[in-house]
């Protein structure tokens, strides 16, 4: 289910990113804030789905989805930082580099750090 929120978000941030302009719904579009945020999204769903995929052949299942500090981690970088860029609230593209840059390394980390696994 989380990674399905999450995918669901990501094509409604590239929807506003490709043709919110075009449908007047933007009036500009800074790409890098979208980029950034997808990319976290994206290293968190990969990162996740291979895990379940490996614990499904074991198993073993998750027990602390909705608590698992890797996906609220993800959540909150892959919503607040495409939504600044939307809106053109104004925060410098290396913050914005760098906050997606440190996210996109943690969110793994957390992952294999704070899963907790129950044999089924």
């Amino acid at each position: 289910m989380r990674k399905w929120i999450l995918g669901i978000w990501s094509v409604i941030v590239a929807f506003f990113a490709l043709f919110g302009v075009d449908l007047h719904l933007l009036t500009d579009v800074n790409a890098l804030p979208v980029i950034a945020g997808l990319l976290v999204i994206g290293v968190w769903v990969f990162t996740e789905s291979k895990q379940d995929l490996k614990e499904l052949k074991e198993g073993i299942a998750q027990t602390n989805k909705w608590s698992d500090p890797s996906f609220w981690t993800a959540a909150i970088v892959g919503v607040i930082v495409p939504l600044l860029g939307l809106f053109n609230v104004s925060i410098s593209n290396e913050t914005i580099s760098t906050i997606s840059a440190i996210a996109a390394v943690v969110v793994p980390v957390l992952l294999k750090l704070f899963r907790r696994r129950a044999a089924e």
